[in-house]
């Protein structure tokens, strides 16, 4: 009788201990998208760089550009979508027209990027701790880095700030709308004009000191 009593007490902590290994794993903060989710990070976060992946391109392919059940993410983790800097810089001065404004193009492209995202929550069927959008960084002035070719900035540095502001301001009233989190250290990284801090980036378009990422991750309990 004593045997039997002390096998099921072994088969239930065995059952528990399975229990809490599948779900209360270490809690981990995964970044996803461009080159921005990983520059400026360090070991802060489980970086899931796609290469130079619009933002554009994610809205509209979806699942087929990123699909975050493939990425080894737990329940309880928390994921840092990190898209549109590129778009900023390189591609939505080309799409405005006369009859098209930059807020048009923007806002297309948004309705996109959230659609998508929401699209890769309910495929991945997890329960994660956090959404969280990245803002998009402050631009650099087109005169002061060296220019990729690849990566050619289009429009004045006062048009490429002005989509940049108003792309972070849609993100933020889309993040409030669906319960996410807009991860904003904008205003922490811009100089007296309202550039990328050269002092706090990478050299080129990035941030290069994280330690405003690392402050609002502690005080937003990301």
């Amino acid at each position: 009788m004593i045997n039997i009593i002390i096998l099921l007490i072994l088969i239930l902590i065995i059952i528990f201990m399975s229990y809490k290994r599948e779900n209360f794993k270490e809690h981990r903060i995964h970044t996803i998208g461009d080159s921005h989710s990983y520059n400026g990070w360090g070991n802060m976060t489980i970086h899931h760089h796609l290469g130079p992946v619009l933002c554009y391109s994610f809205g509209r392919d979806k699942l087929n550009k990123c699909d975050i059940s493939k990425l080894n993410i737990n329940n309880g983790d928390t994921v840092i979508f990190c898209f549109g800097e590129i778009d900023c810089r390189c591609h939505i001065n080309k799409y405005v027209k006369k009859n098209i404004s930059y807020q048009e193009v923007i806002n297309n492209m948004i309705t996109n990027y959230i659609e998508a995202i929401k699209l890769n929550i309910e495929n991945s069927q997890l329960k994660l701790k956090n959404i969280c959008i990245f803002n998009i960084v402050p631009p650099v002035k087109k005169d002061e880095i060296s220019e990729n070719k690849e990566f050619p900035f289009l429009g004045e540095d006062e048009e490429r700030k002005s989509y940049i502001l108003y792309f972070n301001n849609k993100l933020k009233e889309i993040c409030a709308k669906n319960n996410y989190i807009f991860f904003d250290v904008y205003d922490k990284y811009t100089d007296e004009n309202g550039f990328l801090n050269k002092e706090l980036s990478d050299g080129t378009v990035h941030i290069g000191n994280g330690s405003h990422l690392h402050k609002f991750i502690i005080d937003n309990n990301i």
